[in-house]
């Protein structure tokens, strides 16, 4: 039996590969529900821009989850599909022992959401000397970083401090690695990609979780259209 730190309710992404072991789609987002007593795991039906994404049987993947600050992973493979009222799940069967990762990709979601933040040059500057706040939006968040839309710009390798505005607010800090002129006439003028360097465990979860359920809002408008 395959021992893992899964509790009802944890987060999951999830990597499918074909035969030739290449991805096969972006990575998959999902939510682990039991271990049954063969062995095998319930999981929900995963999700791809708000839609359940079908995995066939005996598609090979990479389950990956987050606990405690830690990242971890295991190989599976799908068994079946099934439809209980409105709720898909996929049952699938562990092939490999659960083994610590460090990771710096997640799943990246689509959205717009406030947020503000201020930029410096040196990680040692003092929080008084790190001028104000100015207000942004998200092009994308993931549990590793996000892009956000800004009207300055900053040098690759500078420091963001923010707060992005979800359900509650996240606060960060963050390293700059991408910086892209977007001057159309817009309102903001750079896209910057920042990677969180300081965040708390419990708020990188919180915005886990905040991606899966706007994921699971998306769905069920879909079955309401």
């Amino acid at each position: 039996m395959l021992k893992t730190k899964l509790t009802l309710g944890t987060k999951l992404e999830l990597e499918l590969y074909d035969a030739n072991g290449n991805k096969m789609v972006p990575t998959l987002i999902s939510q682990f529900e039991a271990v049954l007593p063969d062995d095998s795991m319930e999981i929900l039906s995963p999700l791809l821009e708000g839609r359940i994404f079908p995995v066939r049987r005996g598609t090979r993947m990479v389950v990956i989850y987050q606990k405690d600050g830690e990242v971890y992973k295991f190989a599976s493979e799908a068994i079946e599909r099934k439809l209980e009222g409105n709720i898909h799940y996929l049952r699938i069967r562990p092939l490999t022992e659960e083994e610590k990762i460090q990771r710096r990709y997640f799943f990246r979601f689509s959205c717009v959401r406030d947020v503000e933040y201020r930029l410096f040059a040196d990680g040692d500057t003092q929080e008084e000397e790190r001028g104000v706040f100015r207000k942004g939006v998200t092009k994308d968040i993931s549990g590793g970083g996000i892009c956000f839309w800004a009207d300055v710009k900053p040098e690759i390798g500078w420091q963001v401090e923010g707060i992005l505005r979800l359900n509650r607010d996240i606060p960060f800090i963050g390293r700059v690695v991408r910086v892209i002129d977007i001057r159309e006439g817009g309102r903001y003028n750079y896209e910057i990609g920042v990677e969180y360097t300081d965040i708390t465990n419990m708020n990188r979860e919180r915005v886990i979780s905040f991606i899966y359920e706007e994921q699971r809002k998306l769905l069920k408008k879909g079955w309401t259209k």
